[in-house]
C-alpha cells in the first residue's frame, strides 16, 4: 500500500508503514532521503553465540518501540479541531502561501490568503487502528508490571520543531511525481504530524501512563516504571540503532549524531549517543543481556531496531503480541522477515 504522493522518490523508504492502511509514514514521505535498514536485501549475519537467544545473557531488556500518543488513531481523534496535527485540525482547510519545484525546490509562485488551499490529511497521519494500538499497550503493561526486566527503554519519534529546516511536501495539483518540476506546497511537521518537538504526541501512550503514572519522557532520558530502571530515546528514521552523522553548518563542521538522541529542538547535539552505546554502557552491552522487542509498526521500526541489535551481536526475542502493523497482513510480513532476516538470534515469543 503506497501512494505516490508519499513517495516522490518511488522508492519504499518509510518509517511506520501505512497507519491507516494506504501511506507510510517515513523521512521520504516527509521530504528527507533515509537508509531503510529492515528493506535492506541481505540476510542478518550472526555469530556463533547467537544461536542460544538465552545462552550467558545475565540480564533483560525491554524495548517498547514508539508506543506514543502521535501514532494512536483514537488519541489524534480526541484532541479539539484547534490541536495542530489532531484528526479535526487535518482534515481542515489550509492555505497554502506558496508553491515550489519538486526536485530544486525553487519557488514557483506566492498564493493570497485563501487563493489556495488543501488539507493536511494524507490518510496515513491518522494514526494506527486504536483496537490494534490498544492491544499492544496492554502487552507493554503488562510486559513492565510482570516481567523480569532489568531495564525498559521506551524509543519515541521526534522530529524537528515547526520551525525547522526539514518540512514535507505536499500535491497541488495532478502531475505525476515522476516530474521534477511537479508544483507542490512545503509544510512543517508540526502542522500535520504531532510528533515533533514541541508536539502532543511525542510522550509515551496515555494508555501506558494511565496504568503507569511514573511512566513519561516528560521529565528527562532516565525514570522507574513499576520499579524497573527505564531509558527513553528519541529518534527521527525507524531504527532505533541508527548512527548515521551529519557534518554541517549547524554541527560546527563535526560529525554529530543526525537522526537520534536529538536535543529539545530536535536537532543534533555534540554530546549525542547511539542507542548501542547508551546500553553498553549501562552494562547491557550484547554481551551482557537479550533484548525483547515489541511495539510498532512491525514491520517497520520493529524490525529495523530489531535486525539492527542482531548486528550488533544481541541475542534477541520478538514479542509478537506486543506488536502491531496497520493490518493483519502487513504485521504477518513483519514477523516473517524478522525471522527470516535475524536467524538463530531471534527467538519468536507470543
Amino acid at each position: 500500500h503506497r501512494d505516490d504522493d508519499e513517495d516522490p522518490e518511488g522508492k519504499a523508504k518509510h518509517e511506520h508503514e501505512s497507519f491507516a492502511g494506504l501511506t507510510p509514514l517515513g523521512k521520504v514521505s516527509l521530504g528527507i532521503s533515509i537508509k531503510e535498514y529492515a528493506l535492506r536485501g541481505k540476510k542478518t549475519d550472526t555469530k556463533e553465540g547467537q544461536k542460544d537467544v538465552t545462552r550467558g545473557a545475565k540480564k533483560k531488556v525491554l524495548c517498547i518501540i514508539d508506543v506514543q500518543d502521535g501514532y494512536d488513531a483514537d488519541f489524534l481523534a480526541s484532541l479539539p479541531d484547534d490541536i495542530l496535527g489532531g484528526l479535526a485540525y487535518i482534515q481542515d482547510q489550509h492555505s497554502v502561501r506558496a508553491s515550489f519545484e519538486l526536485q530544486s525546490g525553487r519557488k514557483i509562485k506566492d498564493f493570497k490568503p485563501g487563493e489556495k488551499q488543501i488539507r493536511y490529511d494524507k490518510v496515513w497521519n491518522r494514526g494506527l487502528n486504536g483496537s490494534f494500538f490498544g492491544k499492544v499497550a496492554d502487552r507493554c503493561i503488562q510486559e513492565i508490571k510482570h516481567g523480569s526486566y532489568d531495564l525498559v527503554v521506551f524509543t519515541y519519534d521526534y522530529l524537528e520543531k515547526q520551525t525547522g529546516e526539514e518540512k514535507g511536501v505536499f500535491a497541488l495539483d495532478d502531475t505525476p511525481w515522476t516530474d521534477p518540476c511537479k508544483p507542490v506546497a512545503r509544510i512543517s511537521y508540526g502542522k500535520y504530524l504531532t510528533i515533533n518537538a514541541g508536539g502532543v504526541g511525542t510522550d509515551i501512550s496515555q494508555r501506558i501512563r494511565k496504568a503507569l503514572p511514573e511512566v513519561t519522557n516528560a521529565r528527562g532520558p532516565e525514570g522507574l516504571a513499576s520499579g524497573k530502571k527505564t531509558l527513553y530515546f528519541r529518534k527521527q528514521v525507524d531504527d532505533a540503532f541508527n548512527d548515521d552523522r551529519e557534518t554541517s553548518d549547524r554541527t560546527m563542521g563535526e560529525a554529530w549524531l543526525d537522526e537520534v538522541d536529538v536535543d529539545d529542538h530536535g536537532w543534533p547535539k555534540p554530546q549525542a549517543e547511539t542507542l548501542l552505546e547508551k546500553l553498553t554502557s549501562r552494562g547491557f552491552g550484547p554481551d551482557e543481556a537479550v533484548l525483547s522487542f515489541c511495539g510498532v509498526v512491525t514491520n517497520r521500526c520493529v524490525a529495523s531496531s530489531l535486525l539492527h541489535a542482531v548486528d550488533h551481536g544481541y541475542n534477541v526475542q520478538l514479542l509478537e503480541g506486543g506488536c502491531c502493523a496497520a493490518d493483519e497482513e502487513q504485521h504477518a510480513r513483519g514477523v516473517t522477515m524478522i525471522l527470516e532476516k535475524g536467524g538463530h538470534a531471534v527467538e519468536k515469543l507470543s
